[in-house]
Formats: structure tokens, sequence, C-alpha cells
């Protein structure tokens, strides 16, 4: 009797004590993210005996990030880029970046929209991987192929490519 008493009164302790813990809130998955993002690499231009290559400008993006499904993990992005060292530009990106639950991978897709003072578009591609620095804030390397095919700055007919290797940091909110 005095064992079903005393297991009767820790239910109670533990009923007004709350629910049991929940899981440490930076191992769930957020819902919105924010990056600061840095690449470097080569260029290429044309084809044949007119191929050029070159360094790509040094790219800096500021990137908000929302998950919007849950099974596969898949996140929207966009966010501001600026093209520095070699060419002078400023515009934006965007597209959809799949990160697998325990995995540290992530793979993204969307385009990049340069919108002054010339106008470029392209396509862009990136793999890459993060790991937790601390809670809520991760370290990520990426290499990123973006293909730039219209706009006023590209010769008629041309595209260019650029193949970078890029470092970031994401913060983790709510």
């Amino acid at each position: 009797m005095r064992l079903l008493t005393s297991l009767v009164s820790s239910a109670a302790i533990a009923s007004l004590a709350g629910p049991p813990a929940a899981a440490d809130p930076a191992a769930l998955d957020p819902l919105w993210q924010a990056e600061v993002h840095a690449g470097y690499g080569v260029a290429v231009g044309g084809s044949g005996t007119r191929m050029s290559k070159r360094a790509s400008p040094l790219s800096l993006a500021a990137i908000a990030a929302w998950a919007f499904n849950e099974d596969p993990p898949l996140w929207g992005y966009g966010g501001l880029v600026v093209e520095t060292l070699d060419r002078n530009e400023v515009g934006a990106t965007f597209g959809v970046r799949l990160s697998p639950r325990g995995s540290r991978l992530r793979l993204a897709g969307g385009g990049t929209w340069m919108v002054a003072p010339t106008m470029v578009f392209g396509a862009t591609v990136s793999a890459g991987a993060c790991m937790r620095w601390k809670p809520l804030i991760g370290l990520c390397g990426d290499v990123q192929l973006t293909e730039y095919f219209a706009g006023d700055d590209l010769a008629p007919g041309r595209a260019v490519t650029q193949a970078q290797l890029g470092v970031g940091m994401v913060f983790d909110a709510l």
C-alpha cells in the first residue's frame, strides 16, 4: 500500500510540474533561417578557341530561408546578392533547398538575377554541408555553379558559367 501511495504522489507531483521536458529546441527543425554567405572561384565564357577563363567575382549574399515542406524537408530561400572584384553588380537570389534530416548535406537549385548596373539572369545549383557550431548557429561550405544565360551584360548568344567555393553562417530562428 505504501508503494502505491508513493507512486500516486509522484504522478500527482509530475502532473503539476507539467509535461515531460521536450527535446532540446536547438535539435528541432527551425521554421526560418538567416544566412550570410561568401563565394569565390572561376568563371568560364565563350567556346572553342575563344573560350576565356578568369577569376569569378567575389559573391556576398544575405539570405532568408523558410521551411515549407516537412517530408522531404524543403526550404524556400531568397535574398540579396552583391558581386565585387572584377564586376560590381547587385541583385537577388531565390530557389529551393533540400536538407535531409540526420545529414549535414544540403542541395539547392534556383536563380540569380543581377539588376544593377547591368542586368544578367542565370540558373544556380549548389551542394554542400553544414555543421553546428553552436546550438542555433551553423557553419556551411558549398560548391555552387551559376550559368548566366540572359542579359545585357553578355555577348549575344553567349553564356558565362561560374564555379565557386562558398562559406557561410546559418542562424536558426523560430
